[in-house]
C-alpha cells in the first residue's frame, strides 16, 4: 500500500480537520458531513457548507451513537448538486456502499473518507465517564465488536493512515485519486511498511478474537431452543432495527398484521405439540432479521449498543455473516461493483445444499 504525506501533521484527527478545511475553502467539495461535539457528550452529525460551523468538528468522537450510513442516507436519496466530503469510519463507509446498492442511497457525488479506526467505547460506557477513549492498544477498552474488527482501515475513496510519525493519504478509487489531487497531494507515492506490519499485526489478533467470539455465540445459540434462550430477554422494542443502517424497509415483515396467527391457529399447534410458545415473533422477527441483513453486515456494532438488554445481537450478526460472505465470496461494502448476491441470478450456485 502506497500513500501520500500529509505534511505537517502527526495525530490523524487533526489531519483530518485539516482536510475537511482544505477540501471546504478550496470548493473541492460543496458540503462536508463530519459529527461534532454537542452538549452533554452528544456528537450529531452536520453537514457543512463553510469551516465557520466545523470548530467544534470530532472526525473520532469516542461513541458511535448514530451510525454515518445512516446519516448520510438521509439526504442522498437523490445525487446533491456539488460533491459532498463524508468524514467516516470504515464500518461506516462499508455499510454506506451497501445502502448504495439497495438503492436508498445515491453515492455518485459523494466522496467517502476513512481514517485508521481506534475503535469506539461501549455507548452505556461513556454516559458513567465521560473522559473514556478508546485505545486499539487495549481491547479492554474497545466495545466486543470493536475488539474484533479487522477491517479498521483503507475503505471508502480515500483513507488517512498513520505510518511511523507520519500521516498520509492513501487513495483507493479513481475518485478517492482525483480529489487527493484537486487538494494538491501530487508528490509520489510512499510505500508504508511500518504501516503495513502494525495493521496486519493488529488483524491477525483480532482474527484470533473474532474466532473465540463465534465459537462461544455458536455455542451459545445452537438450534431453536439455544437460539431461544439467547434471545428470552428480548424486549421487542426492535432497537436493533432501528438503528442499523442496512436495515431500511418501511414496514418491517413482523409488524405486518395479515402475517400474524389467529387465536385459532395457536390453539391447534397447542393441541398438536402440547403447548405453543408465545410471543411467536421474537425469535420470527430475528431469524429473519439475520436471512434479510447477514450479507450486509459490517459489524458496526450499533445493534448491540442499542440493546435495553444486552444480548449479544451484534456478535451473534456478526458470525451468522461470516459464513454467508464465505458462502457466496462476497465482503459487504468492499466494492461498489460487487453486485449484492441476493440480487443475482447464477445458473449453477449451491447445489451441494439441494436434497
Amino acid at each position: 500500500m502506497k500513500g501520500l504525506r500529509v505534511p505537517g501533521f502527526d495525530d490523524i484527527a487533526k489531519a483530518l480537520k485539516y482536510i475537511i478545511d482544505l477540501s471546504l475553502g478550496s470548493g473541492a467539495v460543496s458540503g462536508a458531513l463530519v459529527p461534532v461535539r454537542g452538549p452533554e457528550g452528544s456528537f450529531p452529525w452536520i453537514l457543512a457548507s463553510d469551516t465557520a460551523p466545523l470548530e467544534g468538528a470530532e472526525p473520532l468522537p469516542p461513541v458511535m451513537p448514530v451510525q454515518g450510513a445512516r446519516a448520510l442516507a438521509s439526504f442522498t436519496q437523490d445525487p446533491p448538486e456539488g460533491k459532498v466530503l463524508a468524514v467516516m469510519r470504515p464500518c461506516e463507509a462499508r455499510a454506506s456502499i451497501e445502502v448504495a446498492k439497495l438503492q436508498q442511497s445515491d453515492l455518485d457525488g459523494t466522496i467517502l473518507l476513512t481514517m485508521d479506526c481506534p475503535g469506539v467505547v461501549p455507548l452505556a460506557d461513556l454516559s458513567s465517564d465521560d473522559s473514556l477513549e478508546p485505545d486499539p492498544g487495549d481491547p479492554a477498552s474497545l466495545r466486543p465488536l470493536c475488539r474484533q474488527c479487522t477491517q479498521f482501515t483503507a475503505a471508502g475513496d480515500i483513507s488517512v493512515a498513520r505510518s511511523g510519525e507520519g500521516i498520509y493519504l492513501l487513495p483507493l478509487t479513481e475518485k478517492g485519486r482525483l480529489f487527493a489531487k484537486e487538494l494538491g497531494f501530487t508528490g509520489g507515492e510512499t510505500e508504508l511498511p511500518e504501516w503495513r506490519a502494525r495493521t496486519d499485526a493488529l488483524i491477525k489478533q483480532r482474527e484470533e478474537a473474532a474466532l473465540e467470539s463465534h465459537r462461544s455465540i455458536r455455542l451459545e445459540a445452537q438450534g431453536l431452543e439455544g437460539l431461544a434462550a439467547f434471545f428470552s430477554g428480548c424486549v421487542g422494542c426492535r432497537s436493533c432495527r432501528t438503528v442499523c443502517p442496512v436495515c431500511y424497509c418501511r414496514l418491517c415483515f413482523i409488524d405486518m398484521k395479515d402475517r400474524r396467527s389467529s387465536a385459532a391457529d395457536h390453539l391447534a399447534r397447542s393441541a398438536s405439540a402440547g403447548a405453543a410458545r408465545l410471543v411467536t415473533d421474537t425469535l420470527l422477527f430475528h431469524i429473519g432479521r439475520m436471512s434479510h441483513m447477514s450479507l450486509s453486515c459490517v459489524s458496526c456494532g450499533m445493534c448491540e449498543d442499542a440493546c435495553p438488554s444486552d444480548i449479544p445481537v451484534g456478535r451473534l450478526m456478526s458470525m451468522v455473516s461470516v459464513g454467508t460472505s464465505q458462502l457466496f465470496g462476497y465482503s459487504a461494502g468492499a466494492s461498489p461493483d460487487d453486485p449484492l448476491p441476493l440480487t443475482v441470478f447464477e445458473p449453477e450456485e449451491l447445489h451441494e445444499y439441494e436434497d
